[in-house]
């Protein structure tokens, strides 16, 4: 009896301990523009419930109307956070201010990259959006959180 313990125990504890290092390992995403137009290179993006994610956002244009963000919000809430940036405006680098935004980069001037780190929200689907004035239309993807 004393040995099914202990060799329950140890399942356990091992099994524990593959659960937490999941956690604690973090995901690198990549995400770039396609040159002078207004579109995301990826559209779909993944990540795990609760792991950190570093995403490395690259503006790929070189004009200066192609300033570009990444921004990740609650499902449904994209058309409402892209109308709050352009009321935020310039000044605000058209980022508002939302409790439905869920992580987001500067405003990218052509050639620039920012990079952010952020824990993925629960399982479900994510719309990511630029914010720059006329862009969101075209630039939208989703982040798919398992």
């Amino acid at each position: 009896m004393k040995s099914k313990m202990i060799k329950m125990n140890l399942g356990i504890a091992v099994g524990l301990c593959t659960v937490l290092s999941a956690c604690d390992s973090t995901t690198e995403l990549n995400l770039n523009t396609v040159g002078d137009t207004m579109a995301y290179e990826q559209t779909s993006l993944e990540a795990t419930a609760g792991q950190k994610v570093k995403l490395t956002f690259k503006n790929n244009g070189t004009q200066p109307a192609m300033q570009h963000d990444f921004i990740l919000v609650k499902a449904g809430t994209d058309a409402e956070v892209s109308t709050a940036g352009l009321t935020a405006g310039a000044a605000k680098d058209y980022i508002p201010d939302s409790p439905n935004i869920l992580a987001h980069t500067k405003l990218l001037k052509p050639g620039e990259s920012d990079t952010i780190t952020f824990t993925a929200p629960a399982a479900g689907d994510y719309p990511y959006i630029c914010t720059f004035p006329g862009h969101y239309p075209l630039m939208k993807g989703v982040l798919h959180v398992k």
